[in-house]
């Protein structure tokens, strides 16, 4: 029997300290776009951004804790980093510079990418790569 499972997606759902303001800093400063919200308007608890193919969900402490009690939520923020592979990198960066909290300047690899990364407001890493051109 062939295997039938694909996996399609993956859309973190992060805690942030305050919706609002996440929502704020990845629209008007990373580019995304607002999709959904619970509520639609006014103090967000859950919010889903979109930019390109990336989907990524921010969630309050508080209505995470009452949408899933059975799981213990203590902090926010990340020990890694999101990989976001990207086309245009060095327009990506410019656009950032000065607006970002960017806490790796661009680089080259060892693996043949180029990165740099940007941390958010809740402490997430966003490492965006570009494969460099091989001759």
């Amino acid at each position: 029997m062939a295997n039938t499972i694909k996996l399609q997606s993956l859309s973190p759902n992060l805690v942030a300290s305050d919706v609002n303001k996440t929502v704020d800093y990845y629209t008007k400063t990373l580019g995304f776009s607002l999709i959904a919200s619970v509520p639609e308007k006014g103090v967000y608890n859950w919010a889903m951004l979109m930019r390109d193919g990336i989907t990524m969900m921010f969630q309050s402490l508080p209505s995470l804790k009452e949408d899933l009690p059975q799981l213990a939520f203590n902090s926010k923020g990340s020990l890694g980093t999101f990989y976001i592979k990207v086309e245009g990198l060095d327009e990506l960066y410019r656009s950032l510079k000065g607006k970002a909290d960017i806490v790796v300047e661009m680089r080259t690899t060892f693996y043949g990418a180029r990165e740099f990364a940007v941390k958010d407001l809740d402490g997430y890493y966003l490492m965006f790569a570009e494969d460099v051109p091989k001759d």
